[in-house]
């Protein structure tokens, strides 16, 4: 039998597809939610850590500005 996701995974893969979506709000309670899943004993998770570099490339994309174009 496969063995289930962690929570934190699973939140994990709701915030890059929030982020995706630029849904702010939801991606900040979400990112709480991860944050409160990790292990008291560590400084941060690896998922944790995931979870702010898939935060930094999405920053780091082009954005639109409503014309059709990208940013440069």
């Amino acid at each position: 039998m496969k063995r289930p996701k962690p929570l934190e995974l699973h939140l994990l893969e709701i915030y890059e597809e929030a982020l995706r979506q630029r849904n702010w709000a939801v991606a900040e309670h979400l990112l709480c939610a991860i944050e409160a899943c990790a292990p008291t004993d560590a400084p941060l998770s690896e998922t944790v850590t995931k979870a702010y570099g898939v935060l930094a490339a999405e920053a780091q994309k082009p954005r639109c500005c409503g014309t059709g174009t990208k940013r440069r």
